[in-house]
């Protein structure tokens, strides 16, 4: 070969070479963007998946939230709604509605404009589909505005509530203070000058002490029930036992206003009860029982074992209470019918039976006819003590 072939044959070599070389480099590089690509949507499947999840995560949100709430973009255009507020706003409501078209609210879209005009926060009172609400509108990133809407019905309700109990409690308190006040006074200037005289003064002292001790024991217990402190310790007691101490301490009560009090129930039956809590809560039926009920009235305490439950009952012969009232009788505050507001009292003692009959696992339930001289009778279970 002369040296022009051998020169050409290694050109030819070297470009071989180059070209296999290119080959692999071309070669590598599409394993490479193979194996990027296949990432890539492993990637795009997972933040996928995660975003599903986030979503269905909002949306059980959504579903929770007792509140109505509300996002809508920086166009103030709904991006989303929860049930709630889609039942304030009305049924109609839909994501890429108006703020203004969907709720018909000059006040409602004039706050949220306030909002992001602010870049801020903003709250106001408005009334919505006929109720109050309380709405708080609030800018985050993006121009988008977050809406909550608070129904305050059931807030004012509970307010005028504890303004009454406040009224209440500051004429339950006048009264006997001032009824005290009155018999010492006849007592120290001696008008009262004969045996039977001063016991009848003492009697009504002892009559009115008896309603202040029961008006602290129910403040005293409403601060416990609210604040979490009133445990309970189930042990099984013997159900004549917990209608003894009941009877026992407001006998005297029942004695004044010449009244039967009677006790019925078997030796052997036993509940499983705190027995501190469940002789108050007993004590409650029986002293609304005996407040209620007409002079040389009767009372009855009685208890049997149903269906796995020990039920104990309180009867009276009253003036039994208003169909209209029953379902309302349990309520913290709740005075019913006339014959019912001119008597003394907070209103606790039934709803403090109900928070401690409940934490025992049982349920309490009245029945009354409504007629004078039917009566009433409050029925309480309790889990069998054996």
């Amino acid at each position: 070969m002369t040296p022009l072939d051998w020169i050409a044959l290694a050109v030819a070599v070297v470009a071989i070479g180059v070209l296999a070389w290119r080959w692999r480099v071309e070669h590598a590089r599409a394993e490479q963007w193979q194996t990027v690509a296949v990432i890539a949507d492993r990637r795009l499947v997972e933040a996928r998946h995660r975003l599903e999840q986030l979503e269905s995560q909002i949306s059980a949100l959504e579903v929770a939230q007792i509140d109505g709430l509300l996002v809508l973009n920086a166009q103030g255009q709904i991006l989303r709604l929860n049930a709630a507020a889609n039942e304030i706003l009305g049924s109609g409501a839909v994501a890429g509605e108006s703020l203004m078209t969907a709720s018909r609210s000059a006040e409602l879209d004039e706050l949220v404009s306030t909002a992001r005009d602010h870049q801020g926060e903003m709250d106001a009172q408005i009334g919505l589909a006929g109720l109050p609400y309380r709405v708080r509108a609030r800018v985050a990133d993006g121009g988008i505005v977050v809406v909550v809407f608070r129904e305050m019905s059931e807030l004012q309700r509970l307010g005028r509530a504890r303004r009454d109990f406040i009224a209440n409690i500051s004429h339950e308190l006048r009264t006997p203070l001032t009824s005290v006040r009155l018999v010492v006074e006849s007592l120290l200037t001696g008008v009262a000058t004969n045996s039977d005289e001063i016991r009848s003064h003492l009697e009504k002292i002892n009559t009115e002490v008896n309603a202040l001790e029961q008006m602290s024991q129910e403040l005293l217990d409403l601060a416990q029930i609210e604040s979490g402190q009133a445990l309970v310790r189930l042990v099984p007691v013997p159900v004549r036992e917990l209608m003894a101490s009941a009877v026992n301490r407001l006998q005297p009560q029942a004695d004044r206003k010449h009244q039967e009090l009677s006790v019925h129930v078997s030796e052997e039956l036993a509940a499983l009860a705190d027995v501190d809590q469940i002789s108050r809560a007993l004590g409650n039926l029986v002293h609304n029982a005996i407040k209620f009920t007409h002079e040389g009235g009767k009372i009855r305490l009685t208890a049997h074992r149903q269906e796995g439950d020990i039920v104990i009952a309180v009867t009276d012969n009253g003036p039994g209470i208003a169909a209209v009232d029953q379902p309302r009788v349990f309520e913290r505050f709740y005075r019913g019918d006339r014959a019912r507001l001119r008597q003394s009292g907070t209103g606790l003692g039934l709803a403090i039976a109900k928070h401690v009959v409940e934490a025992h696992g049982g349920r309490i339930w009245v029945e009354s006819e409504g007629i004078p001289g039917r009566g009433t009778t409050f029925f309480f279970t309790l889990l069998p003590g054996a």
